[in-house]
Formats: structure tokens, sequence, C-alpha cells
């Protein structure tokens, strides 16, 4: 786990006020304010592969409107000799995840962008329960098919003799 640091300012504020004591509080979501699961994305690109064509029209053409629209994730273009092209994303778990975009035409890159963008940075994995609870039923999940007397209108209606 990365150690914390207070930027320049924080730190001038912090030794003026020795006597009081500031604590970091980690970051949630929920608490404050929404926090993005995306902190940063990674471009990497070749300058003279075939397969890096696409992605280098990407980044001259609709790069820096993405970068405009998302100020909160840091965008990050490197060249890359001699490997096809890939998208990097790091999450605010620690996490990252990679996509590769040989093959890949101009008008999907944005596609890729926008899943790595939205993804949470967990790791994929396969749900045994269906329902995620802190105090889970006794009973189980309610469900109408439980029922084993089926409830039909005319079983309200007065019978007329």
């Amino acid at each position: 786990m990365a150690s914390f640091r207070y930027p320049r300012v924080l730190n001038d504020i912090i030794h003026a006020h020795s006597n009081q004591f500031i604590r970091p509080t980690k970051p949630k979501n929920g608490v404050g304010s929404f926090i993005f699961p995306c902190r940063k994305l990674v471009f990497n690109y070749c300058e003279r592969s075939g397969s890096s064509t696409n992605m280098l029209k990407y980044l001259q053409t609709r790069a820096i409107q993405f970068a405009n629209e998302n100020p909160q994730i840091e965008v990050v273009v490197q060249p890359r000799p001699s490997k096809h092209p890939i998208i990097r994303a790091h999450y605010t778990n620690g996490l990252q995840k990679s996509k590769c975009l040989r093959g890949v035409g101009e008008d999907e890159i944005p596609e890729v962008v926008k899943s790595l963008r939205d993804h949470s940075g967990m790791r994929l994995r396969r749900w045994k329960k269906y329902v995620v609870s802190d105090t889970p039923s006794v009973r189980g999940i309610y469900s109408p098919f439980h029922d084993k007397e089926s409830h039909e209108i005319s079983d309200l209606k007065p019978k007329k003799s």
C-alpha cells in the first residue's frame, strides 16, 4: 500500500499549526462526494506500425475532447515502439486493466475507452448468491411461487346457491 503524502500547501499549514493533528481520511464513495473509480488512462502506440494507424487518428482527433470531458481522469499518451497499441486503465483500488487495440477500427476505439472508463476496477467474478446482504434472512428470498395455494379472484367472490 502506498504511503499518503500531503501536498506542499497542506504541509505548510500542518507545520504552522503543529499543535493540531490532522488525520487523512480514506476516500470512499457515498461519503462526501462521488469518487470516480478510474483515475488514469495510458494510451500506448507505435509511430511506424500499421496496427497503430487507427489509434493515431483517434489521438489526433478525439483524445483531447475526451480529456476535456473527463478532467477527473489523468490521460497519458506514450509511444511504445514495435508493439501493438494498447490502452491501460489504472483504478483507485490499485488494479489495472489493459486492452489491445490491434485490428480495432477508429470508430470502435471510443467504445473501448468508455468501457475502460466506466469499469469499477473490480475483478469479474461469478456470484454464487444473487443477494448480497449484511443480515441474511432466515427464511430466504421471497417468491410468489413459494405459496402452496394459488389464489384467484374468483375464489373471493361470494358463491351463488
